[in-house]
């Protein structure tokens, strides 16, 4: 099954308190970038932001419907 990127966005805003996220197909629907702001990241590492985003979409990263995730992850504070 193919995502989109309005099926990571949804993802997303269902776990963390979203600000902003946009989803970016990078190569044919298993390539994503993800560029999100949500205050769940205040005063958390930039790597720690990253696993929480990883952990969000973990069922789709596990089967490979994302095969590649390129994060770029703010807090509402940075």
């Amino acid at each position: 099954m193919l995502l989109t990127g309005n099926d990571i966005e949804s993802i997303l805003k269902d776990a963390f308190d979203v600000s902003s996220v946009e989803a970016i197909d990078l190569k044919g629907g298993n390539h994503w970038q993800v560029n999100i702001v949500a205050s769940d990241f205040n005063g958390v590492s930039r790597v720690k932001r990253e696993q929480m985003v990883q952990r969000a979409l973990g069922a789709q990263l596990q089967d490979e419907t994302i095969h590649a995730l390129v994060c770029k992850v703010k807090g509402t504070e940075d």
